[in-house]
């Protein structure tokens, strides 16, 4: 194999390793702004919507764990002549699955912010730090060094 791909695939590596990091951080950033915005902010039942929320969560979730261990593994071919179409659709499963991943941390945020319990929220955010784990980007052995 030449050293063309392998460049490609450390380039790829490396922004998706920025867009993760900088997203993951961005979860703990809401955090700390909900407890600046809602320190003394009284739980009360927000009905539904704390369902409709979980709900949510939880299909968001599901989608999450389906593209990190279905979708990212077969996105390339190790045995396609040329790596950069798999390449392709290795970064946009990750930036997806980093995308849906924020939106779990952003359901507890605004779930937090209508009225429900700082503990509830919680829930989110800690669901969407365990995502984020699970999503830590990896390119295959065979598109050369590990980065």
């Amino acid at each position: 194999m030449d050293s063309h791909p392998t460049a490609d695939a450390a380039a790829v590596g490396r922004l998706l390793k920025i867009i993760y990091f900088v997203l993951f951080a961005t979860v703990g950033i809401y955090w700390v702004i909900l407890e600046m915005l809602a320190p003394s902010l009284e739980p009360r039942d927000p009905g539904p919507l704390k369902t409709i929320l979980q709900g949510l969560g939880a299909a968001v979730g599901a989608a999450v764990l389906y593209l990190r261990f279905s979708r990212i593994p077969s996105a390339i071919d190790p045995t396609a002549p040329d790596p950069a179409p798999g390449l392709g659709r290795l970064r946009m499963y990750y930036i997806l699955s980093f995308a849906l991943t924020e939106a779990v941390a952003l359901y507890g945020f605004v779930l937090r912010l209508l009225g429900g319990a700082r503990e509830d929220a919680a829930l989110f955010f800690l669901a969407a730090a365990g995502l984020f784990l699970l999503c830590y980007p990896r390119l295959p052995e065979t598109l050369g060094p590990r980065m």
